[in-house]
């Protein structure tokens, strides 16, 4: 069996996604409990970078309800707003998380395990930075670096990640793509475009008037840049830079290692096995400190299986979802409060009182 097709069977078992596939031809990718709460944490992590920590002002937009669409059009509207808000002064720009969209040429079709990174239906990420035009081909390769940046972030191997050479077409316009290198080859998973002006030439004179903005007192049309990827491509990165093999007795054992910002939950409990009434007081516990938790914003995983199973069988399972942290209580905890944090990463566990837990977590999840 391909580490690809490894990987994605250990996403079906695991709730991850699974590829749906339609006319021979994967349709799109659907997710099952973890997989969504990935995507969400991908989509949040997206858009603090692309909007939130922005120096200039970004506004989201979405056209959802159209198949196929020209991407200045669907700017009209959203750029007027934009322009009132911004007292029509260059530049701003714009982010769009939410459009369904369909692969306009499916003629290298097939249901290749590879073809999970581009399905026939995708969910796309894309910018538009509107820029003052003697400063869109500086912002055009700082956004390429910018955009790097943000996938080696979240990488447990930040050497896969590199940009092409910078490519010219027939119009003129600049353009490169960030790439993913795996055992099986290269993935293309974002490609970064200087527009400049040629998004316009489609428009008619008059339409192209309503995008004229203001640099100090001179009226301008705006220079493009856009950036684009999917969500299903970024899960995909991320689902398999995340996927380890690591030795487990004379034989290996698949686990998902993920960036603490994306795991889908941040801590789970575990506890050795113990007679019943001391098991019941820890699940009772673990109950307790998991809503401390759960109404902090630390997603947490609650499993009905403490004390249940070996402590060792315990970490297989929140190491194959790819939780960072576990709270590992014992028969002492319920008489100091002491419990072990145990790292993923590291293995080895911390000692910490259960009253500094929810402070703790927070503080080591808020971190990049």
């Amino acid at each position: 069996m391909s580490l690809l097709n490894r990987i994605l069977s250990m996403c079906k078992a695991y709730a991850y996604m699974e590829p749906i596939i339609i006319n021979s031809t994967i349709d799109h990718l659907k997710y099952g409990a973890t997989g969504e709460l990935l995507c969400q944490n991908i989509r949040n992590e997206w858009l603090y970078s692309n909007v939130t920590s922005r120096d200039e002002s970004v506004f989201q937009f979405c056209n959802i309800r159209e198949k196929y669409f020209n991407d200045i059009l669907s700017l009209k509207d959203p750029f007027m707003n934009a322009k009132q808000f911004s007292n029509n002064q260059l530049p701003f720009s714009f982010a769009d998380s939410r459009s369904l969209c369909e692969q306009p040429d499916l003629m290298d079709s097939g249901v290749g395990d590879r073809k999970c990174f581009s399905p026939k239906n995708f969910t796309r990420f894309k910018y538009f930075a509107f820029c003052i035009p003697e400063e869109s081909r500086q912002f055009f390769y700082h956004w390429q670096r910018q955009r790097k940046i943000w996938w080696r972030k979240f990488s447990a191997n930040p050497g896969r990640f590199s940009l092409t050479e910078i490519s010219i077409d027939d119009n003129g316009q600049e353009s490169t793509e960030i790439r993913a290198e795996f055992e099986w080859g290269q993935e293309t998973i974002e490609t970064i475009r200087n527009v400049n002006t040629k998004i316009f030439d489609s428009l008619e004179s008059v339409e192209q008037e309503m995008f004229l903005s203001r640099v100090g007192k001179r009226k301008v049309l705006p220079h493009v840049v856009e950036s684009e990827t999917s969500l299903e491509k970024a899960c995909m990165v991320f689902l398999c830079d995340g996927y380890t093999e690591l030795p487990y007795h004379n034989d290996r054992r698949e686990v998902f290692r993920f960036h603490r910002k994306l795991a889908p939950y941040k801590i789970t409990f575990a506890a050795p096995l113990l007679n019943a009434k001391k098991a019941d007081e820890l699940r009772q516990l673990s109950i307790y400190l998991g809503l401390n938790l759960k109404k902090s914003g630390v997603s947490t995983l609650i499993t009905p299986y403490l004390a249940k199973k070996s402590l060792e069988s315990q970490f297989t399972d929140s190491d194959c979802l790819g939780i960072p942290y576990i709270a590992v209580l014992n028969e002492s905890t319920l008489d100091d409060g002491i419990v072990g944090l145990r790292s993923i990463e590291t293995t080895l566990e911390e000692k910490i009182h259960v009253a500094n837990l929810t402070s703790y977590v927070e503080l080591l999840i808020k971190n990049y």
